[in-house]
């Protein structure tokens, strides 16, 4: 007897939770949203504000913040829609700090990871300028041929032999 009144009071508390819930609209999974479903845009949400973070502290000049957030982002929410964005963000905060090497690196990362878009074979071209101001002309000639055999895009082609005419000329200057 005494069971049936806690199985009882149980029952009330779980109607009134389940009232609760449909009220501040929590209400269990319907058949159309499964948990998975609610996860991923719960993710996709915070990985949002995370972005919306970093953006405000490069916004307010505050880089090496912006690039802890940045950082921060890509390693909770690898796969996330706005990854190119933030690759660019933390790109624009290495711009700004002068770590020429961090920037040369991110870049790559994007050409790697959208190779056969028109931002990605920009991002391997900015890779290849960055190695030249680090000093590392093998390095960008190599990613300047490499554009030039390559690329299906003649203004980056163009942009990478311009580059690669420009090293000629230092090069042959500096032998003078």
């Amino acid at each position: 007897m005494r069971q049936n009144s806690m199985i009882r009071q149980l029952g009330n508390k779980g109607i009134f939770m389940l009232g609760f819930l449909i009220s501040v609209g929590m209400a269990p999974l319907s058949a159309d949203r499964s948990v998975s479903q609610i996860f991923a845009e719960e993710r996709t949400k915070q990985g949002d504000l995370l972005f919306k973070k970093a953006k405000e502290f490069l916004e307010d000049r505050n880089h090496y913040q912006s690039v802890e957030s940045c950082k921060s982002f890509l390693i909770l929410y690898p796969g996330h829609p706005r990854t190119r964005e933030v690759r660019k963000a933390l790109s624009s905060n290495y711009r700004m700090t002068g770590d020429i090497l961090a920037l040369a690196e991110n870049e790559l990362k994007i050409y790697k990871e959208y190779p056969n878009t028109e931002e990605g074979l920009e991002s391997y071209l900015i890779s290849g300028k960055a190695y030249v101001r680090m000093g590392r002309e093998d390095k960008a000639h190599q990613i300047f041929q490499d554009i030039i055999k390559n690329t299906y895009s003649s203004k980056i082609a163009q942009e990478a032999e311009l580059e690669l005419t420009q090293m000629e000329i230092l090069g042959e200057s500096k032998n003078k």
